[in-house]
């Protein structure tokens, strides 16, 4: 039986980059982990996956 160690549920990451303009990072991402499992995140440097 599987245990989930986390749950995150309609993440979102949006940046006011100038007068109007929005620039949505990630838009609305739900995933879970399972104990034991590993999550890998890829992408360019400031792209927001901090």
């Amino acid at each position: 039986m599987s245990q989930t160690i986390l749950e995150v549920k309609n993440l979102k990451k949006y940046f006011n980059i100038s007068k109007g303009q929005v620039l949505k990072a990630v838009d609305n991402i739900s995933f879970s982990i399972e104990r034991g499992k590993i999550l890998g995140m890829v992408g360019e440097s400031g792209c927001g996956k901090t």
